[in-house]
């Protein structure tokens, strides 16, 4: 019975070191102060990526400026709270939000494009699978928490102008409005500042999409 009493407090000694190893060498969750995330463009203007609720909007890479055309790629590295890379993080558990309530999003339609490589990095290159517009700051969301930071300098918009995940006959009185009207960013979907027949173009390209 005493040999009994020894053992045990060495044994439940031993699993609490064996645990707080495993702990310390497998993080649960990434430190939001430590991560980070850019835009490939690192000027002071706006990058607007146009969005179709089925995907085939336009590339992070093939984004706008109101000069012309820029690389707007976002990169975000993930690390531990040690500063470690964060490999093999879920590109579901990694999307983007706007500060503007207006972007609508269709389901895990702002994942990041793959889990986080070796070095704790992945990117958002690929068409987003949303509608309606923003004109604030993007914002890098792990796991439903905020990525520390003031944000991206990323806007979006979509001739998804009415927000429903849907590009149709109901968006058009809207953009009617605006390309007769004063401008709005939520018609600009060429973003040059202009409302325009480029913009018809891709209005005209996305008719009928929606959320696959």
């Amino acid at each position: 019975m005493r040999s009994s009493k020894v053992v045990f407090p060495i044994l439940l000694v031993c699993l609490l070191i064996g645990l707080s190893g495993w702990a310390g060498d497998s993080p649960i969750l990434p430190d939001l102060d430590l991560s980070m995330a850019w835009c490939e463009y690192s000027g002071s203007d706006p990058v607007v990526v146009v969005n179709f609720p089925n995907g085939e909007g336009k590339r992070f890479d093939e984004a706008r400026i109101s000069g012309g055309a820029v690389n707007g790629t976002i990169h975000v590295i993930l690390l531990d709270a040690v500063g470690r890379p964060f490999p093999d993080y879920p590109s579901e558990d990694l999307w983007l939000e706007s500060n503007d309530s207006h972007l609508s999003l269709c389901p895990e339609g702002s994942s990041a494009d793959a889990f986080t490589d070796v070095n704790g990095e992945t990117t958002w290159v690929l068409p987003l699978r949303a509608g309606g517009y923003s004109e604030d700051y993007a914002r890098v969301i792990v796991n439903g928490m905020h990525l520390s930071g003031p944000g991206l300098n990323v806007h979006f918009n979509s001739p998804d102008i009415n927000e429903d995940l849907r590009v149709n006959l109901s968006d058009l009185p809207l953009f009617t409005h605006d390309y007769f009207g004063e401008y709005l960013f939520r018609s600009d979907f060429h973003f040059d500042h202009i409302i325009n027949l480029s913009d018809v173009t891709i209005l005209v390209r996305g008719m009928n999409a929606s959320c696959p």
